[in-house]
């Protein structure tokens, strides 16, 4: 005959909550993710800023429906991506491209001109550890991406008061609580996809004047809707030769804004990333001859 107190006693266990047991509670869980996908992300940016891209640009007026074009142009640029330090404290960086454009509209760019800088919006800062902490996340659960097992982590960032823009000249920033989703492999912890999308529409006024200097262009304020800001990027793993190398980068980007009033209320910019390979720095080190004795 089996041990009552026994059998009572593997009852009791197996009811208790599994904090009790010795498992991971879903705070645990989450810091266990963040840390992990943190460490990915230094991984990830160690390997894009060694390689040289070419980045293929869409930029586009869209119909009623969002989906067709009714103005657009295509840049096709060449690109590496640059590690740019904003203070000595350790991770507090931000990644800027810097690109050189080769095509407009298919057409070769036979101009001189600099070469342009732009902050990566696909460098993945915000998974790192000294910038998760401005958001809140929360894990919303599993779900398969292109065949493999990812979690599913939603990002809040709270706003600064109401929403609203910030101009400079006929460019402005927007400043606004945003929802950001974050799909993470399960098994490697890389960044697989992120989409980021307004919480909600809001009202703003434009200025009276844009550009900047002297010969700024006046016009009468207009009060505009700002509806969407969609973006979504993608990201997969790119095998490299000589060294035998897998990294993760960019597959492709997308924005979609949205602003009810505005000369083109609706945009969309598109970006295909293609043609990955190395990005060396040679030095040629010269002995000059030593002085006759």
């Amino acid at each position: 005959m089996p041990n009552l107190k026994s059998s009572i006693l593997v009852l009791l266990v197996l009811c208790l909550p599994a904090s009790a047991r010795g498992q991971e509670t879903g705070d645990e869980r989450l810091a266990s993710i963040l840390k992990r996908v943190g460490e990915s992300v230094e991984r990830y940016h160690a390997g894009l800023f060694s390689v040289r891209f070419t980045e293929t640009l869409w930029q586009e007026e869209l119909k009623e429906d969002l989906k067709t074009p009714k103005k657009s142009k295509q840049f096709v640029y060449d690109s590496v991506l640059l590690r740019e330090e904003l203070s000595e404290v350790e991770g507090d960086y931000v990644a800027v491209t810097t690109r050189r454009l080769v095509t407009l509209d298919g057409k070769p760019w036979k101009k001189k001109a600099d070469e342009s800088r732009v902050t990566s919006t696909y460098s993945l800062n915000i998974m790192l550890p000294r910038y998760q902490k401005l958001y809140d996340i929360s894990l919303e659960g599993e779900e398969t991406l292109g065949g493999r097992r990812a979690f599913v982590l939603l990002l809040l960032r709270p706003g600064e008061g109401e929403p609203r823009v910030e101009w400079d000249g006929g460019r402005f920033t927007v400043v606004a609580p945003t929802r950001t989703r974050v799909w993470v492999d399960a098994e490697n912890y890389d960044v697989m996809q992120i989409d980021s999308a307004l919480a909600e529409p809001f009202e703003f006024q434009s200025p009276g004047v844009f550009g900047g200097g002297p010969f700024g262009r006046f016009g009468p304020t207009k009060r505009l809707r700002y509806a969407r800001e969609d973006s979504l990027v993608r990201f997969r793993r790119v095998q490299f030769k000589d060294p035998e190398q897998a990294l993760l980068l960019p597959e492709s980007a997308e924005w979609l804004k949205v602003i009810e009033g505005a000369s083109r209320p609706r945009t969309r910019t598109r970006i295909a990333f293609s043609d990955y390979r190395r990005f060396r720095s040679g030095v040629k080190v010269v002995e000059e001859p030593e002085p006759n004795e």
